[in-house]
């Protein structure tokens, strides 16, 4: 029963059906069930480049419209496509890709550190989310964190592992307003365990639970907001970081 609360974030509402669905926006296509969304749309050029990519759809919304590729892998037909910036709009992204027909995904993408010794590049894979964002509280009951799926947290730190790739299984922060990252949410943050902050974790996890698909994510470490000033450390550049990690998930998401 939906119930009116003191703060409309907390009103989360059990009917599985919305007004829209996605499939009222998006027909079923000949899609592979693996799928990597990365943010790094500079390598999805440098694949378009290499003749490596089809494209199969496109995601459209009002300010930009993100194609849908697909990519050969280890024989098989991999899904990949841009990510859309913050909690809401992948959210709505990830919303059309299962509607096409994907089921399983990983997430890759860079991530703010919150913790002293984790260098440029260092790869975190999130257990769970502190949901300081309001997608998810649409998709699951209010609660503090949003766990990552545990089959697909399996097994990408199994695949890690067995590449003996060093990585950091660890909570991140997901806020939608990164200009507010003040020092006293970073300092409480850090006491609860974060060791990362971005923007999209909490919801995709969200997100993924509630339609019943396989989600999990691999963040590199980038800026540094651990000191008493903030470190870009030029975390956007680093094109060679952000490549292997590309590759590592199209070879892990296979896994899942």
């Amino acid at each position: 029963m939906f119930e009116k609360k003191d703060f409309p974030i907390l009103e989360y509402d059990t009917d599985r059906k919305g007004k829209i669905e996605p499939s009222y926006l998006v027909n079923g296509n000949d899609v592979p069930e693996c799928c990597v969304i990365t943010f790094f749309g500079d390598i999805i050029e440098q694949l378009r480049q290499e003749g490596r990519l089809e494209q199969i759809n496109t995601f459209y919304c009002c300010t930009v419209h993100l194609p849908i590729w697909v990519i050969e892998q280890d024989g098989q037909r991999v899904g990949l496509v841009q990510g859309f910036l913050g909690a809401a709009g992948c959210a709505g992204l990830l919303e059309e890709l299962i509607a096409m027909g994907f089921k399983r995904f990983i997430v890759c993408g860079a991530a703010g550190v919150l913790q002293r010794g984790i260098q440029v590049g260092h790869l975190v894979v999130p257990a769970s989310a502190v949901r300081d964002e309001g997608t998810s509280y649409h998709y699951a009951p209010p609660s503090r964190e949003m766990e990552c799926n545990a089959h697909a947290l399996e097994s990408i730190c199994g695949f890690l592992g067995e590449k003996d790739i060093p990585y950091i299984r660890a909570k991140t922060w997901t806020t939608d307003a990164f200009y507010r990252e003040t020092e006293a949410k970073v300092a409480l943050r850090v006491e609860e365990g974060c060791v990362t902050v971005e923007m999209e974790a909490a919801a995709l996890f969200a997100v993924s639970a509630f339609r019943g698909v396989t989600l999990g994510q691999i963040l590199y470490g980038g800026d540094d907001l651990s000191g008493e000033q903030w470190d870009s450390r030029s975390w956007a550049s680093r094109t060679e970081i952000q490549r292997n990690l590309v590759e590592l998930s199209l070879e892990a998401v296979l896994r899942l």
